[in-house]
């Protein structure tokens, strides 16, 4: 079964069901704009998963996101891990929802290649209370590094470490800008905070 296309016009999610229904044993090698990952069916089930550092059911999320790229399924490709436990049902449905969540986060980070920068502040303006995953995330915010960068330094899917930043936008804290623009590092050396010791 030759089954191959772009992801603009079929979403992974579709594709993964259309396999998964037929009972097909291989592999997804799934090409996007940065990175490629694959994932592994035995018997039209999920069993494993992979792209950059991610593997399991975070890899299966990470690339259902995407919405530029292509497919290709490899019958009878195997592998020997299992990373993946939930069914295929539960897996589509949570990439699902994490796909509709993406759309609205993507209204405010349309790109992951997007750098994020401490934005200046008034002396007395409101206190910011942080979670201990955003003080995590604020550590790696250097005005320099893209939000790719920093997930795949954290080892942390891009979908989670948007999801932390839109926060951050919209309360003011932090901004985007494009690779190589000016005026976000000084910016950052002037109200970032204090390296963690």
């Amino acid at each position: 079964m030759a089954l191959q296309g772009s992801l603009s016009e079929l979403p992974l999610p579709d594709v993964i069901q259309l396999v998964s229904v037929s009972g097909k044993t291989g592999a997804f090698e799934i090409q996007g704009e940065q990175e490629t990952g694959r994932i592994y069916l035995r018997d039209g089930q999920i069993v494993d998963a992979t792209v950059g550092r991610l593997r399991g059911e975070s890899a299966v999320y990470e690339m259902a996101i995407w919405s530029q790229g292509n497919f290709s399924f490899l019958p009878g490709e195997q592998t020997d891990q299992v990373t993946v436990r939930l069914s295929n049902a539960n897996l589509m449905m949570e990439a699902a929802r994490r796909l509709d969540e993406w759309r609205v986060l993507s209204r405010k980070i349309p790109s992951l290649d997007l750098v994020p920068y401490f934005t200046p502040r008034e002396q007395g303006s409101d206190q910011v209370t942080l979670s201990p995953q955003e003080w995590i995330l604020v550590t790696r915010i250097n005005g320099e590094q893209s939000i790719e960068g920093i997930a795949a330094e954290l080892r942390w899917s891009a979908f989670d470490v948007s999801k932390l930043l839109f926060g951050m936008i919209t309360s003011g804290l932090v901004a985007l800008r494009k690779a190589g623009e000016a005026g976000a590092a000084s910016e950052f050396r002037q109200i970032g905070p204090s390296p963690v010791t």
